[in-house]
């Protein structure tokens, strides 16, 4: 009898709560996933890039007299190192968040299917749900610690190289180094939100083709597409639901005022996509099977196909549709903009010249058109390069000219002025100190406030 016994009690099972106390949590989880993104080639690689660039970026900017002025900011990229890092978290949004997710979100799932360790990793304490969370999160981590390293090394390195010098917004006023300091912090901060979502997206892709070429490639296909909605997308619906219009919106930031609205839209849209992504690659993983003729990733080629077809046609579409429903870029609304910004330059430009603060005072008007300028009205809309406005100096004591201006506007809601140089100067200046520096009026860039 007391054998039996014996045998019985080795022969229970472990009580449930024992079981679950020994069950490793999603901590574990993602602990383990994010040792082995950390251990691997790729983000190791990532990382060291976002301390290289930035530093060989400044110090380029700094010994080079050639400047990026096709981009916000990038005509000051060499005398302000706020400027600076603006200008490579412009570049970073475009093309390394995207290249970021797929290295690294994009291989994170696809991996274990060209390793063929799936049984492995399910026969072990680890649950299906903690296992997706654990990577997904691993990956999302990755992502961050890419682009807030970028962020801070490339504002410690504009900083240190080129120098903390006020920054111009992009209505024209001059933002002195602390507040330019916040506003720059805020802008990095506000990215790692659409950048959760291309994390997000490169999980999906990882996922749904099994394939890691797949994955690596497919964030950064949407992000070509993305680029060429950018250009042409000028529509406020289109916008308002594009990837990357959260990514802009750090434009209002450097905006007088600043357009609180433009901020919580990028907010939600990020949440938004951040979800659709995560809730779609958990669904194609639930209900996959591990064994058996599933097992097997499917033909690769034809994935790679369906899923570039896939982004292609929905790129033409939106684009079909980009310039459907109203659209910021009135006349109206570049003259009141380019008003502004003209005026707050020429307070600028008389500081730096003359070593003390203009006459606010002095009164401009602004008309804008598409071709040729009328003195009565402004006319017109959307992007492009057509556009020019007629700035005057309404009090006629002055004895200016008026003073005409062409103008590139961009779907985003930006414009780039060139004015002629017999208006407002040549291109460098002096300063009571006999140095030389940018005129701010013979071009400059400026922004509506709404992406």
């Amino acid at each position: 009898m007391s054998a039996v016994t014996a045998t019985q009690t080795v022969a229970a099972p472990e009580p449930r709560a024992a079981r679950t106390a020994s069950r490793p949590g999603l901590g574990v989880a993602i602990r383990v996933e994010f040792s082995k993104l950390i251990a691997q080639l790729p983000l190791r690689v990532l990382l060291v890039f976002c301390v290289i660039v930035p530093v060989v970026f400044a110090i380029g900017m700094r010994v080079s007299g050639i400047r990026p002025s096709d981009t916000l900011f990038g005509r000051w990229a060499g005398t302000s190192g706020f400027a600076t890092s603006l200008f490579i978290l412009d570049w970073t949004a475009a093309w390394g968040v995207a290249v970021g997710a797929g290295l690294i979100a994009g291989d994170i799932f696809a991996s274990e299917d060209r390793l063929g360790t799936w049984k492995t990793l399910l026969t072990r304490s680890a649950s299906r749900t903690q296992l997706f969370l654990g990577k997904a999160i691993a990956a999302t981590i990755g992502v961050w610690l890419c682009w807030a390293l970028i962020g801070v090394v490339s504002i410690g390195a504009g900083l240190a190289v080129i120098g903390g010098e006020p920054l111009i917004g992009l209505s024209g006023q001059l933002i002195e180094p602390g507040h330019a300091l916040g506003l720059l912090a805020a802008s990095w901060a506000i990215g790692l939100l659409p950048a959760t979502a291309f994390a997000a997206l490169g999980v999906l892709f990882s996922v749904a083709s099994r394939s890691t070429v797949v994955g690596v490639v497919g964030p950064l296909l949407v992000a070509i597409v993305l680029q060429g909605l950018e250009n042409i997308a000028s529509g406020t619906i289109v916008r308002s639901i594009m990837l990357f219009t959260p990514f802009d919106v750090y434009h209002v930031l450097f905006t007088a005022p600043v357009h609180a609205g433009a901020v919580a839209q990028a907010v939600v849209t990020s949440l938004v996509y951040t979800a659709i992504f995560a809730a779609a690659s958990w669904w194609l993983l639930r209900r996959r099977e591990f064994a058996g003729a599933d097992a097997v990733p499917a033909n690769r080629r034809r994935t790679f196909v369906q899923i570039g077809v896939t982004v292609v046609v929905i790129g033409g579409v939106l684009a079909g549709v980009g310039k459907v429903g109203p659209t910021p870029l009135t006349a109206d609304n570049l003259a009141t903009s380019v008003n502004t910004t003209f005026s707050n330059l020429v307070q600028v430009n008389y500081l730096w010249h003359n070593g003390r603060p203009a006459d606010t005072t002095t009164p401009w008007s602004t008309i804008c058109s598409v071709g040729t300028i009328t003195p009565t009205a402004n006319k017109g809309s959307g992007a492009g390069e057509g556009w020019s406005c007629l700035i005057t100096d309404t009090r006629t004591t002055d004895g200016i000219s008026p003073i005409q201006v062409d103008l590139e506007v961009r779907a985003n809601g930006c414009y780039t002025v060139q004015a002629p140089p017999a208006a407002v100067g040549a291109l460098h200046g002096t300063d009571p100190k006999g140095r030389s520096y940018l005129n701010p009026l013979y071009a400059f860039d400026g922004c509506l406030g709404t992406p």
